[in-house]
């Protein structure tokens, strides 16, 4: 059986071996994005000084703060959005925008909402002077 001290090494070894992979990962992930595209450096120390501190509201008090936000805005109210929140501050936009500039203004009010720290803005674009697509059209 060991000792405490080879036991304590161990795990101390185990540690310092996850920490060090994980940030060589992210090293190699910031080169590779630089290699393949801009990295937003802004956006990936954001990222990183949000790791484990999450959303302090629950994912419901969030909807309806979201949806709230929306619906005050004059830019906004008019349209059918749906929200939905997981946990962590993720908030999923999704519902039927009449131009681009719409759905981005939805996904900026979201995004201003205390507690919101990612919106993935699944808002669908009709373009008013075209026929709808088949799937946005009416059943």
């Amino acid at each position: 059986m060991r000792d405490d001290a080879t036991q304590d090494r161990n795990i101390l070894g185990i540690v310092l071996t996850a920490v060090g992979a994980f940030a060589l990962g992210a090293m190699a992930g910031m080169a590779m994005g630089g290699a393949v595209g801009k990295v937003h450096r802004g956006r990936v120390r954001d990222t990183f000084s949000r790791i484990g501190r999450g959303s302090a509201k629950k994912p419901a008090d969030l909807e309806q703060l979201v949806l709230a936000a929306l619906r005050e805005d004059e830019a906004t109210s008019d349209l059918d959005l749906h929200v939905i929140v997981a946990d962590q501050g993720l908030v999923e936009l999704t519902g039927v925008a009449p131009d681009a500039t719409l759905r981005r203004v939805a996904g900026d009010i979201a995004r201003a909402v205390p507690g919101v720290e990612v919106v993935v803005n699944r808002i669908l674009v009709r373009d008013p002077d075209k026929r709808a697509a088949p799937y946005l059209r009416p059943v």
